[in-house]
């Protein structure tokens, strides 16, 4: 086949070494997600074919099998985990469209299936078959277009937390997450203030830290506030916690506690909850922000 596999393959490491460096040095693009892993995935499969051309066909034809039953099976997985997670996060969380969306999207695999398999009324005529099969398959192309971009936002969240390179910054922000009882810090965001101080630690002399949340209808006091008392408490010096506490939203959030720091360019480590980290990291770079995003852990059944 000479160059036209060897120029693929040359294009793929191409993309791969790009969406690699760009990840480690900034890692806020799904694009770099998306780079890395197709660059991997073209210049794989380039290499597998040359193999085969010298004689070894069982990796390229193991490679194409997976390609195939990874979808046939991964659907029904998907659709159980879904469900099951789904009604994990009700259980354990408050009720509210967020926290339903893994359930309904269980739901709506299991009615994708069904409108597939479903034997339809004789008495239709061909026009609304016609109309009714059209709508199944643009659901399904949809759908399929919507997997597309979660398996992509996932999978650069994933390589982001792990790839991208943190430097000293003159702050760290911990984005609020609403408080309980009107004042209390909850675990979610505990463990966003845990992590904070691990991060801060890391650096000399260690950075402020600027908790940052203002005061939502059902609570006494601003988050901000909130924070920075749980900071001091677990042993943050005072001197060393700024809180921003007139936001209410996570665009809020950056924009208000970008005004407390040295400068609008100074380098600045955003502190989130894993599952929040990327959309976090997107914002930083519409805004213009010199940050880096650091997801602190938290729940599993957030993810999907």
């Amino acid at each position: 086949m000479g160059w036209f596999v060897w120029a693929p393959m040359i294009v793929g490491l191409i993309v791969f070494v790009w969406g690699l460096w760009r990840m480690i040095a900034d890692g806020r693009r799904i694009l770099y997600g998306v780079a890395l892993i197709g660059g991997f995935g073209l210049a794989l499969f380039c290499g597998l074919v040359v193999a085969a051309e010298h004689g070894h066909l069982i990796p390229l034809g193991a490679f194409l099998v997976l390609c195939a039953l990874v979808p046939l099976f991964s659907y029904p997985v998907l659709t159980v985990f879904l469900l099951a997670n789904g009604v994990t996060m009700l259980r354990k969380e408050r009720l509210s469209l967020g926290n339903a969306l893994s359930l309904l999207a269980g739901l709506g695999m299991v009615g994708l299936v069904a409108m597939i398999f479903v034997n339809w009324p004789e008495s239709w005529g061909a026009t609304t078959r016609t109309v009714v099969t059209s709508l199944t398959f643009l659901v399904l192309t949809l759908a399929g277009y919507v997997a597309t971009c979660f398996a992509a936002f996932w999978a650069t969240s994933l390589l982001s937390g792990r790839l991208t390179a943190l430097r000293r910054p003159d702050a760290i922000i911990v984005l609020g997450a609403g408080l309980l009882d009107g004042d209390r810090v909850p675990p979610l965001l505990a463990g966003r203030l845990a992590k904070a101080r691990e991060v801060q630690q890391r650096f000399a002399p260690p950075p402020v830290l600027i908790p940052s949340g203002g005061q939502g209808a059902d609570e006494s006091i601003p988050e901000g506030v909130a924070m920075g008392r749980f900071l001091v408490a677990a042993g943050t010096p005072s001197d060393l916690v700024l809180p921003e506490t007139a936001s209410r939203t996570t665009r809020e959030n950056l924009q208000l506690s970008r005004h407390l720091l040295p400068s609008p360019d100074a380098p600045v480590i955003v502190v989130t909850s894993n599952y929040h980290a990327l959309r976090a990291g997107m914002l930083t770079r519409s805004l213009g922000l010199n940050a880096r995003v650091v997801g602190a852990p938290t729940a599993g059944y957030y993810y999907p």
